[in-house]
């Protein structure tokens, strides 16, 4: 009986079968969209958990034809799925050659689609780059795909700027984390403007229990834009 990894071949010589690159199957089709695409099975499977357990559980003829193709999930645009195989196919030899955006966009496919070491190399890209990331993506990020090494360093860096949070900004980070770097604002500012005092007239400045009335009103009036009482 010949086994089944191997090939009788001519003069009576048995040549096995590599077990990881002797491929099986060749390509399969996919809808992303309203778009088909055809892409080599060995490199869905390899790199996403998804893919593979897709093809496993699907029958004998998902994607072996355009009119049966493997539907990705509907949150997986073209656009994004065009820069995961670009990288696969072409940017994991060059990773340089990716642009900052584009790496964005690979961490949310690879984190929807299950590619796990694509995910980390990401991640470990990102990170590389975080100084040119805006403080803002960078917490959006963090928070949404699991990245917490990444916050400490933007949060300070919200407390230590000059500027407040624009409306914007404070609408992408959400109510709760905006009342906490308020929070932390205000503590290093007073912390800075005590110790300020301090060193300057060697006592430590206390806030006063009531502030300055025409202080709070003016306050309240640039924030929220009222206007000023006739």
């Amino acid at each position: 009986m010949v086994n089944a990894a191997t090939e009788p071949r001519a003069g009576g010589v048995n040549l096995s079968r590599h077990p990881v690159f002797y491929m099986q199957e060749g390509m399969v089709v996919l809808k992303v969209q309203e778009s088909l695409y055809k892409i080599h099975k060995y490199l869905l499977e390899h790199h996403s958990d998804y893919f593979r357990r897709v093809l496993a559980e699907g029958n004998d003829f998902l994607g072996r034809s355009d009119e049966a193709p493997v539907p990705l999930p509907s949150d997986v645009d073209q656009q994004a799925f065009d820069c995961l195989l670009n990288f696969l196919y072409y940017g994991i030899y060059d990773p340089t050659s990716v642009s900052l955006a584009d790496w964005t966009t690979i961490l949310r496919v690879s984190t929807r689609l299950q590619c796990t070491k694509i995910r980390q190399y990401a991640i470990r890209e990102l990170s590389a780059r975080r100084s040119s990331l805006p403080t803002i993506d960078a917490i959006v990020l963090a928070k949404e795909y699991d990245i917490p090494s990444w916050l400490g360093p933007a949060y300070a860096e919200l407390v230590r700027r000059l500027t407040p949070l624009n409306d914007e900004e404070a609408e992408r980070l959400g109510a709760r984390t905006v009342a906490q770097v308020a929070r932390a604002r205000e503590m290093l500012r007073e912390e800075e403007y005590a110790l300020f005092q301090q060193r300057r007239y060697g006592a430590k400045y206390v806030f006063p229990e009531r502030p300055d009335e025409q202080l709070v009103a003016r306050a309240v009036n640039e924030v929220f834009h009222f206007l000023a009482p006739a």
